[in-house]
């Protein structure tokens, strides 16, 4: 059958957009942290647990749901421990390591706190830390705007016009967007009014696909 001009084009189009593979939505770091509805609230002020729905493990509870809202590593921990435990990276786990786990993504302990995920995942063995410039959609990141941080799920590369990496479009749980919800931000080199993380203290960590 003799193909158009305008069919061939479509055909180049679509197969530019096409993903390279596709993961399954159970297993999938990205459909898992959509699978929480956007909004909810931003609390950080009650000192509350921060996670968006109950984290139980082997049948004990992890966390409850904070019913004033989550904030940032609330929300990356429910979806790293989903995603790993639906990916079979937790079945050599129990609830204490889960526990300890928790307390090292959330920065509580002194040698995690300017790493946080990426020193979690390495310690619990279920990931590990991933350079900046061979980040993906799907990663995990740890960044810092002097005093503050964030911890979110890395969605694309903010580009300037000549291809230059000057922020971070990501999926977190902040003030700006109410709770849940997809966000930029700019690092403080870009030129970019507001722009705020520091490039050297980005972090980013992929959960591993396998045991």
């Amino acid at each position: 059958m003799k193909k158009t001009f305008a069919s061939l084009l479509t055909f180049v189009w679509l197969a530019q957009i096409a993903p390279a593979q596709t993961v399954p939505p159970e297993t999938g770091v990205l459909p898992i942290a959509r699978s929480f509805k956007n909004g909810g609230h931003y609390d950080l002020t009650n000192h509350g647990t921060g996670v968006p729905e109950d984290l139980t493990f082997q049948g004990e509870k992890i966390l409850s749901t904070d019913p004033n809202g989550s904030y940032c590593c609330g929300f990356t921990l429910s979806v790293v421990l989903r995603t790993a435990e639906n990916r079979g990276l937790l079945k050599d786990k129990t609830p204490k390591d889960v526990r300890h786990f928790q307390k090292e993504w959330y920065g509580a302990t002194a040698d995690t706190r300017e790493l946080t995920c990426t020193k979690a995942m390495t310690d619990f063995k279920i990931g590990r830390s991933i350079k900046f410039a061979d980040a993906q959609p799907g990663d995990f990141v740890q960044f810092w705007r002097g005093k503050s941080g964030h911890s979110v799920v890395f969605l694309n590369w903010e580009l300037s016009q000549d291809g230059q990496k000057i922020g971070i479009h990501y999926r977190s749980s902040q003030t700006r967007t109410d709770g849940i919800g997809d966000r930029s931000e700019f690092f403080s080199d870009s030129g970019v009014k507001g722009g705020q993380i520091l490039r050297d203290r980005t972090y980013f960590a992929r959960l591993n696909d396998q045991p």
